[in-house]
Order: structure tokens, then sequence, then C-alpha cells
């Protein structure tokens, strides 16, 4: 009687039910092992990195010396700083310079190179994808010989084309020139991701429905229809993607600038990049350089979101 009335007041258990979250751990122990390389890399070399800068903003550090609270005082100095603001209006004019014409080429290419008719599109593919993965300093040391005041091939062909018109005139101070250097820097992000985004474009396109292709087609819709009212449309979550990886690699971007002007003339071509660059390992003010750092994250996360709430708008 005593038994039967302690199973009636124990609950049973549901059907569903497997157990507390502590025994289903331990049900599951191997496959959280199988897993928890990630998480110990993760926590190392990137939340730990976060949390341990997030902390640098807030001190005075030099590397060698013991960090010195200063709470907000690196985030008050860096608004009067005009070297910080010369460096983001540096890295604007260069997103700016760059950013049209390689999106634009990039879709152009996509579009030619998804056709079934283009022969050898593999070979075409990997020729315009080529650029994106080769080292930055021969392609610094091709921009050099291209783009030298005195003995470049671009100014060679540009005066030589001048004096066939009879006209003489001087080469263009490609790398001298502090809004001509940003534009070479921005040439060369161009020849550098069109390719990388040319990519991204293709899978976007082939991961659009042939069926709806062939619907369009049927309904009369020519070449140019279909491509304005079903390839972009389509599209979009794609370009919200390129657009925000372009922002984020424009405002980070170091290896470019760095190699191939390191930001001269003078500080013209110094974008955000390369002045935490210059703050960290060169000034050794690396409690300064993670206040801007943080700073321009919050921007870029808040513009971030104003890019995809602007693209999804109207879907």
């Amino acid at each position: 009687m005593m038994s039967d009335a302690a199973a009636q007041s124990t609950p049973a258990k549901k059907p569903g039910s497997t157990g507390s979250l502590r025994e289903q751990m331990w049900r599951y122990r191997h496959f959280y092992l199988f897993i928890s390389p990630f998480f110990f890399l993760f926590a190392v070399f990137g939340l730990y990195p976060l949390l341990f800068s997030l902390y640098l903003s807030l001190v005075q550090w030099d590397g060698l010396t013991s960090p010195k609270w200063v709470g907000l005082q690196n985030f008050t100095t860096l608004l009067r700083d005009e070297q910080f603001y010369r460096a983001i209006w540096n890295t604007i004019l260069i997103g700016v310079y760059h950013f049209p014409p390689m999106f634009i080429l990039a879709f152009v290419f996509a579009v030619i190179l998804n056709q079934q008719w283009v022969k050898l599109r593999a070979f075409w593919r990997a020729a315009v994808f080529m650029p994106a993965i080769t080292p930055m300093v021969v392609i610094a040391f091709v921009f050099f010989i291209l783009f030298s005041t005195e003995t470049g091939l671009v100014n060679y062909l540009y005066t030589g084309a001048l004096g066939l018109l009879g006209i003489e005139a001087a080469g263009v101070p490609w790398l001298q020139n502090g809004t001509w250097a940003k534009i070479t820097v921005s040439i060369l992000l161009v020849w550098r991701w069109t390719g990388y985004n040319m990519v991204i474009m293709l899978a976007g396109m082939q991961g659009i429905p042939g069926d709806m292709y062939e619907a369009a087609t049927i309904d009369g819709a020519s070449r140019w229809q279909q491509m304005r009212y079903l390839t972009i449309p389509m599209m979009k979550p794609t370009f919200i993607f390129i657009t925000i990886m372009s922002l984020i690699g424009t405002v980070y971007m170091f290896d470019e600038v760095f190699v191939l002007t390191n930001g001269g003339p003078g500080d013209a071509t110094t974008n955000f990049g390369l002045f935490l660059f210059q703050q960290s390992f060169q000034d050794f003010r690396f409690g300064y350089a993670s206040a801007a750092a943080y700073s321009v994250a919050l921007v870029v996360f808040v513009m971030s979101l104003v890019i995809f709430r602007v693209g999804k708008k109207g879907e």
C-alpha cells in the first residue's frame, strides 16, 4: 500500500521529457566535446581581445608600463583630434571614389559570365577573380611601375596620346598629389576587389530559380525587363551584403594604403585603418587607438543597420 502511495505521489515524466538540462548535457557530452575547440579558439582569439580592447579604451598604456586609468579621457581627446577627422575624411573619399565603379563592374561581369553562350566561362571567372588573391606586395610593385610620374606606363601613354594630337602635357602626379593619390588607391581597390564581388553576385544570380525566367519569357518579358523586374529585385540581399562588407573593408583597409603610399603624400591617403596602426604600433598609444576603434565600430554598426533597413524596405 505504501509503495502504491509513493508511486502515486511521484510525478510521472511526460512522454516527450528528456530530463533536466544537466542530464541532457551529460547525455550529449561527446557532441559538446567535438564542438568545444571552436568555442575555445573564439574565446581566446575573439572574445578576450574584444573585451581587453574595451578595457584599454579606458586607460593609457604604451605596452610596457602599467596601464593608467583615465576613464573617458581617450574619447574626449578623440573628439578634438584633427588627425582623426582627416583620416575619417580620407576614408570617406576613397570609399566614394572606388565603391560605385567596383560595384557596377562586378555586376556587369557577373551578368556576362553567367550567360550560357560565353565560352571558357571558368577561365574568365578565374581571371577576373585573380587580383583578389594576388599578394599585395606584387600589386604595389606593379602599380608603382604603372603610375610613376616620370617613368610610369600610364603617363607614357597619356602624354604620348596627347603628343599625337599636337598637345604637350606633363605627366599626372599620381602618387605625389593628394587628390591623385586617393584616386590611385581607388583604382587599385577597383582592380583588386571587382572579381571578389563578382563571384558573390554570380552566386546570387545562380540562386534565382530558372523557372522564374521561363515564366517571364512566356509572359513576353524582354531581357532588359527580366533584368529590371526580376534579377535586380531578387539580388537585393546580395547587394546589401556586398555594400556592408565593402563599408567594413573600406573603413579598416590597411594593406593597400600602407604598401602603395604609406599614407602619403603627407597624410593625404591616411585612412582610418592606417591611423589605428600609427597610433598603436608607431606611437604606442594603445588606449587611444582602442577608443578610436570602438567609436568608429559603433558608427559602422549603425550604418550597417541603416543599410540593411533601407535595403529591406519595400520587399
